[in-house]
Formats: structure tokens, sequence, C-alpha cells
């Protein structure tokens, strides 16, 4: 009789195990769903213990909490590294919206998952990951509305607005698998965030240029 093999133990390094695990929840998420998937799912398809699962996830809601939390470090650097470069007010409010939106757009599955099927523990979890990116872009709006480049009644609400509805909008064209026309939604997103901000611009508010408009704007301070 020949002699199990017994499979040879693999170490690894906290944040590889962890990635591992992240790994393997996108995986099952993406292919049975949210809802359907069990702990026993997501070890086996990390090749782990539930064990070594419970380490460092509480439960799959957690695990997926960690996923858009990653998404979400991801557009927070994009987002700092746009604001580092000091360019002037509305072209860089143009580029974040622009970048957040391609962002989305690559991770579309993520959003299926979390706004398809999550619960409502899994969707707090994510609700307070994205106020970081929501608090990040409107302290440099309030920061452009003092300089004079933004003329709402409120700009940092105003933005506040702008995300949510373009949070819906993308949620809403994700859900439909269908092919999403990228250019389009970004032209009809700065032109309600033009809109919204009040950019005296040709058909929207008579042109008065405030010279801070005409300056860049400051490099955004790490807290």
């Amino acid at each position: 009789m020949t002699p199990r093999t017994r499979r040879k133990r693999v170490t690894k390094s906290q944040d590889h195990r962890r990635e591992d695990i992240l790994r393997a929840g996108e995986k099952v998420f993406g292919t049975i769903g949210f809802n359907q998937a069990t702990i026993t799912d997501l070890t086996n398809a990390a090749d782990i213990g539930k064990g070594t699962f419970y380490l460092y996830f509480d439960s799959k809601d957690h695990l997926l909490g960690a996923l858009w939390e990653r998404y979400v470090d991801a557009i927070v650097t994009t987002t700092q590294s746009i604001l580092g470069e000091g360019s002037a007010w509305w072209p860089t409010i143009d580029r974040l919206l622009t970048s957040l939106i391609h962002h989305a757009l690559r991770n579309a599955e993520l959003h299926r998952i979390v706004y398809g099927s999550a619960n409502a523990k899994s969707l707090e979890i994510c609700k307070q990951a994205n106020q970081r990116v929501i608090d990040l872009i409107s302290d440099f709006v309030a920061r452009g509305a003092h300089a004079g480049a933004f003329h709402a009644t409120d700009p940092a609400a105003a933005f506040r607005m702008v995300y949510h509805a373009t949070d819906g909008l993308l949620d809403g064209l994700i859900s439909t698998r269908e092919t999403i026309d990228a250019d389009k939604v970004i032209t009809m997103v700065l032109e309600l965030t033009h809109r919204a901000l009040g950019d005296p611009g040709p058909g929207l508010l008579p042109r008065q240029k405030a010279p801070a408009e005409q300056q860049a704007n400051p490099v955004l301070k790490t807290v």
C-alpha cells in the first residue's frame, strides 16, 4: 500500500498570507456570490485552515470590507498623487473624477459584489472606507472655494452630492453588465460637477475669474 503523500507546508509572511485570502475572496465572491459563499469555500480557495482565516478576518463581511478597503486605498493613493502635483483647481478636480471613474470601471466585478449582494454589515464597512476619499476631496474643494475657484453655496456639500450621484450612476451601469461608454460617463459627471461647484464658464454663469483661479492649488499636506 502506497503511503499517503503529505502536503508540504509552505511558510508565508503575514502580508502574503493575507493577500492569498483576499485573492481567494475575490475569486469565490465573484464565482458563487457573496451570500452563497461560506468560510469553507474561502479557506479551500486560499488553501488554509479555518483557524488561519480567523487570524486575519472575523467573518466574510470583514473580508469583503478589506477587499473594498484595498480598492479605496488605490483611489486615495491616486488622489494624493494628483493633488500633490499642484495643478490649477478645475483641471485637478476634473482629473480626480476621471481617475475615479476609470478605477471603478476597472473594478466592476467588485462593485457588483458589494452593491449587488453584500448585506448591511458589509455595506457599512464599505461606506466607512468610502468616506476617506470623500473627506480628502471635499477638503480640497473647500480650500479651492476659499481661494475663489469654486462658487457653490456650500462647495464641500456640493461635491459630496456629486460623489454619491456618480457612485449611484456607476453602480446602476455596472449592474447591467452591458458595455459602458466611459467617455460619455466622464463627460456627464464633469458637466454635473462644474454646475454643482459653480463654474462661471460660458453657458453656466457670467465669467468673473478670480485671480486665485490662475494659481496652482496648494500641495496636499500629509496629516
